[in-house]
C-alpha cells in the first residue's frame, strides 16, 4: 500500500470543549473549601457527571453521597459541610439541610440558579410550567421544585405535540416554558414553535446555556467533515449525550468514550485504511474529529487525543 500513503491524516479538536464555566466554578469551590477547613466535605449527589473525576474526589477525601443519605449526617452536623452540586438541588432538599442546621456551600451553576429564579417568579399565575429536558436529570428535578404550578417535562417535539393534544382549552391556558441548560437547542426551538402556535398566554425563556449552543454547533461542523468522530465524556452526562446525538447525525462513525481505555483502535485503523483506498479519487485526507462534554477534565481529553494520535501514526506506517 506504499503508493497510497500520501494521504494526510489529521485530528481536529473542538476549540471549546471540556469543563465549562459552571463546572470549573464548582471544582474550584470544592477545592478551596478543602484547603481552608478540616471538616468532612460531602456532595449532595455527584458534583459533576464524570466517573473518573468522582474517583479523584474520593481519593482526596471528598465523597458524593445520595441525596437520600443527607438525613444520616445529622449526628455529625457540627463536623460536616454539604456541597450542593453543579446541577443544583430541589428546594425541599436545601430546606431540609438548613432545618438540620448543617453548614452548606452552594456550587450550583449560576445559569441553573437563573432558571430557579425565573420559575419561582413567573409560575405563580400559570396553569403549567413546561420544562424542555430530561425528566430524570437532577437539574430538571431541581427546576421543577421551584414551580408554583403543575409541571410538564417534555424531552422532544413528539412529547410536546402529545402534551398539547391532551390539554383542553389551549387558548385559555397560561403557560411558562423554560429549558434544561444543556438541552438540544434545535429541539427546544421546535418545541417553542409548537407551544406558540396553540397557546396565547405563554411566557417562553431561552435558558439553554450559550456555551451549550456554541459547542453543539461546533460539534456539528466538525462531524460534517470527519471520517470518524469522538465525543469524550460520561454516558450519564446530558450535554455529552446531546453532543453525541448531534455528531451522529453528520458522521456515521461517531463514538462516545469516557477515557483513553475505550478508544476503538480497530475502528480507527479500518477507517484509515478505507480512506487510503480512495486516495486520489474521492479524498486526499483522513480526519478524526474530537469534542468533549462539559464535565470532562482536560487531562482525560489530552490522553484520548494522544492515544488516537499514536493509533493514526501506527496505521500510517503500515504498508
Amino acid at each position: 500500500m506504499s503508493a497510497k500513503k500520501g494521504i494526510e491524516a489529521k485530528i481536529v479538536i473542538a476549540k471549546d470543549c471540556g469543563f465549562c464555566f459552571g463546572v470549573k466554578r464548582a471544582v474550584e469551590t470544592i477545592y478551596e473549601l478543602k484547603n481552608k477547613t478540616d471538616k468532612k466535605i460531602v456532595v449532595a449527589g455527584e458534583l459533576i457527571h464524570n466517573k473518573n473525576f468522582i474517583e479523584r474526589l474520593e481519593k482526596d477525601g471528598i465523597y458524593c453521597i445520595d441525596e437520600g443519605e443527607i438525613a444520616e449526617l445529622e449526628r455529625e452536623k457540627d463536623n460536616v459541610i454539604v456541597v450542593i452540586r453543579t446541577h443544583g438541588a430541589t428546594k425541599e432538599l436545601v430546606g431540609k439541610i438548613e432545618k438540620m442546621g448543617i453548614e452548606y456551600v452552594d456550587a450550583t451553576c449560576p445559569f441553573v440558579k437563573r432558571i430557579h429564579k425565573i420559575v419561582d417568579e413567573n409560575s405563580k399565575n400559570c396553569d403549567y410550567t413546561i420544562i424542555a429536558g430530561d425528566k430524570n436529570h437532577p437539574e430538571v428535578k431541581g427546576i421543577q421544585s421551584y414551580s408554583h404550578s403543575a409541571t410538564a417535562v417534555l424531552s422532544d417535539e413528539d412529547e410536546c405535540e402529545k402534551f398539547v393534544k391532551s390539554t383542553p382549552n389551549c387558548s385559555q391556558t397560561a403557560v411558562l416554558m423554560v429549558s434544561q441548560t444543556t438541552n438540544n437547542n434545535e429541539k427546544y426551538v421546535n418545541c417553542q414553535k409548537i407551544i406558540k402556535n396553540l397557546y396565547t398566554k405563554v411566557k417562553i425563556f431561552d435558558t439553554i446555556c450559550n456555551v451549550t449552543g456554541k459547542r453543539q454547533n461546533e460539534a456539528k461542523k466538525i462531524a460534517s467533515n470527519a471520517d470518524i468522530m469522538f465525543i469524550i465524556g460520561c454516558v450519564k452526562s446530558s450535554n455529552t449525550k446531546k453532543l453525541y446525538d448531534i455528531a451522529s447525525e453528520y458522521c456515521k462513525k461517531t463514538y462516545l468514550v469516557e477515557d483513553a481505555s475505550e478508544i476503538p483502535e480497530s475502528e480507527i485503523i479500518s477507517e484509515l485504511e478505507r480512506a487510503k483506498e480512495f486516495y486520489g479519487s474521492e479524498k486526499n485526507d483522513f480526519t478524526v474529529g474530537i469534542t468533549a462534554g462539559a464535565s470532562t477534565p482536560d487531562d482525560i481529553i489530552e490522553e484520548v487525543v494522544a492515544g488516537i494520535g499514536r493509533i493514526i501514526n501506527s496505521g500510517e506506517s503500515t504498508n
